[in-house]
């Protein structure tokens, strides 16, 4: 098992755990498991954006028109040429819904390997970069209100082991079709 796995699992059961000891998400809450694929761009360096392929999957705990949720997003960057390179973001965060909208915000920590080029020196950029997430989903009435439209923005400071080739922030913007599982009552 390498380090990322095992911090992934980790996070993961640390928020199942504080989930399942809130008060809050116990009292008449369900849980919903949605996975999207946005089609958009990211902006490190000083370099154009470059576009990006972004799946993620998320778990969510709602409440009465609240949730907490779990969110995976990796973008991969060289689909249409150029070098390769990957951004890994996890968020943990709360968000308001409705019948068929849902709000999203919080908090993010990214793992990258990205080709990034600053005033004076490129190469590959590997680091871990806190950052934030805002995120909007609009369900339709297909499939059942299953099936929706997500728009997807975040950014990450990336400092540190990154500062001799570029430091600052970097952007992605995704949008593209979501689907979510959730009970109905």
């Amino acid at each position: 098992m390498t380090a990322r796995s095992t911090r992934r699992r980790i996070a993961w059961t640390a928020l199942l755990v504080l989930l399942s000891r809130c008060p809050l998400a116990r009292a008449d809450s369900s849980v919903e498991v949605s996975g999207a694929t946005g089609f958009g761009v990211l902006v490190a360096g000083i370099t154009p954006a470059r576009f990006a392929i972004s799946p993620s999957a998320s778990v969510s705990v709602r409440g009465e028109s609240w949730f907490f949720v779990a969110r995976d997003t990796a973008s991969f960057l060289g689909a249409t040429g150029g070098r390769f390179g990957i951004h890994n973001e996890t968020t943990f965060g709360v968000g308001l819904f409705g019948e068929l909208v849902n709000v999203s915000g919080g908090l993010s920590l990214a793992e990258l390997s990205l080709p990034i080029c600053g005033p004076r020196l490129c190469g590959q950029v590997r680091a871990l970069a806190p950052g934030a997430n805002v995120r909007l989903d609009i369900f339709g009435p297909y499939l059942a209100g299953s099936l929706g439209i997500s728009i997807d923005c975040a950014g990450s400071w990336i400092v540190g082991g990154a500062s001799p080739v570029w430091s600052g922030v970097s952007v992605r913007c995704s949008a593209g079709p979501v689907f979510r599982f959730a009970p109905h009552s």
